[in-house]
């Protein structure tokens, strides 16, 4: 988006703010409109439908990531981190260095290491170098992410 912070950039707290309700309005619309209507407030507790078979491809580029050191931390009540799954398919996404956020009591290390990576919207893909990527991610952005020196 056309003025929004850079990664790194110093930006004050209500500017973040706005930052992040502009990115989470964003991809609300965008999973309603990819037919993500369990993402509605107040839902009738359906699950996200069950994304489909990965190809060799997203399998290798999960298991890239996840050799890079990056990290990929989501909810699972998030439906953009559902989108985003779906684009890597059923065993791919189980192959991606995942960190759950949303389950404290479940998983209270995961919880821990959001907490400790200071993570305020979801998806965030975390690089070794420190470099951020908020949101969902095209697979070719990933592929080239990773491929940076």
């Amino acid at each position: 988006m056309e003025g929004s912070p850079n990664v790194g950039d110093k930006v004050d707290a209500s500017a973040q703010r706005f930052w992040m309700r502009q990115w989470s309005i964003a991809a609300l619309a965008a999973a309603l409109a990819l037919g993500g209507h369990s993402a509605m407030a107040g839902n009738s507790g359906t699950a996200p439908a069950a994304a489909p078979a990965s190809t060799p491809a997203q399998e290798a580029l999960a298991d890239q990531l996840s050799q890079a050191g990056v990290k990929y931390y989501g909810s699972w009540r998030c439906p953009a981190c559902h989108y985003q799954g779906r684009l890597f398919g059923q065993s791919a996404m189980e192959r991606l260095p995942y960190v759950e956020c949303a389950k404290p009591n479940a998983l209270p290390q995961q919880a821990q290491a959001c907490r400790a990576a200071e993570i305020e919207a979801f998806p965030t893909w975390i690089h070794p170098s420190g470099e951020r990527r908020i949101g969902v991610q095209s697979l070719n952005d990933l592929q080239r992410w990773i491929q940076q020196p």
